[in-house]
């Protein structure tokens, strides 16, 4: 990342211990570039955060229908808790969808059990394996020439408004498409509860189920409980945040951490009054922001954009 801001610091008493440099951006709901951190033109890898916009192609081209918490699956990264795992068995037995036929490996579940429905991106992968089979193609939906491809990058690039032309292999097993921080932003807005179609089901859905995102105490779980913003991190230190109003923020740190991803999005969107004033302050705990020593507190992840 050749091009890349300051983002947020971690200090101690007074000592900055580590910093996070990346890009990030901020887009008014009508798409314009409020501001900007870096190079948000350059193309990357938005990993898990393009799963809801996955989720929302495939219902936008017909290829299944998704109940609110199987949109919400299809959005996740979860935690492999029981409320994920009962839920991951009823979307798969809903679109007659076998857990060997599904390419996320197989890791321990609840109780111990290795089970490829126990893992994060189980929701997305069923719902691709139901897309691969409405369409009469090939069960391997996961493969670099299937149509399912196609299908899904297109939907990306007409969300983002900008062309994909390029794939990589996520850690999943599944394809995954390069957008700009900017194009990411554009076709996360769309989530927001003023959307239209299909992307705003999906958003809605995230609104609705935020244990299901990523876990019951999970950062994007407190987000969306929290302010009714719908997010989703990505690995590699990606962050999609669109705020109730469809301000929307995209951060990407070049470390590839996630502690700073959503404090910073959500440092810009209070700053653009898209949340309240305070929001990023009075969820510094629950998000793990605060530095301590024993129990007292001494420092805290701060943004600095």
């Amino acid at each position: 990342m050749p091009a890349t801001a300051l983002l947020a610091v971690i200090d101690r008493d007074g000592f900055v211990e580590s910093e996070h440099r990346g890009v990030a951006v901020l887009v008014h709901p009508d798409g314009a570039v409020i501001e900007s951190h870096g190079d948000i033109t350059r193309a990357f890898l938005a990993r898990s955060s393009l799963k809801p916009l996955f989720a929302a192609t495939l219902l936008e081209a017909g290829l299944i229908e998704l109940e609110p918490a199987h949109a919400a699956l299809a959005s996740a990264s979860h935690w492999a808790e029981q409320l994920h795992l009962d839920t991951a068995i009823a979307m798969a037995a809903a679109h007659g969808v076998d857990e060997a036929a599904l390419r996320c490996p197989p890791i321990k579940g609840p109780d111990g059990t290795k089970r490829r429905f126990a893992h994060m991106c189980v929701g997305k992968h069923i719902a691709l394996a139901a897309a691969a089979r409405a369409m009469g193609a090939s069960a391997d939906y996961w493969s670099d020439d299937h149509p399912l491809a196609a299908v899904l990058r297109e939907g990306l690039a007409q969300a983002a408004d900008e062309p994909i032309s390029q794939f990589a292999h996520d850690g999943c097993g599944a394809l995954v498409f390069p957008t700009t921080p900017v194009g990411l932003a554009r076709a996360f807005r769309r989530l927001a509860p003023d959307g239209t179609g299909a992307h705003r089901q999906v958003g809605d859905a995230m609104r609705a189920h935020p244990a299901l995102i990523d876990g019951a105490r999970g950062p994007d779980a407190v987000v969306i409980g929290e302010t009714g913003c719908a997010t989703k991190f990505g690995a590699e230190g990606t962050q999609a945040i669109v705020a109730p109003d469809g301000t929307t923020a995209v951060v990407k740190t070049a470390d590839g951490a996630r502690r700073a991803g959503a404090p910073v999005a959500l440092a810009l969107l209070e700053r653009a009054g898209a949340i309240p004033a305070g929001t990023l302050e009075s969820l510094a705990e629950p998000l793990g922001l605060v530095q301590r020593s024993a129990d007292v507190a001494v420092g805290m992840l701060r943004p600095v954009v």
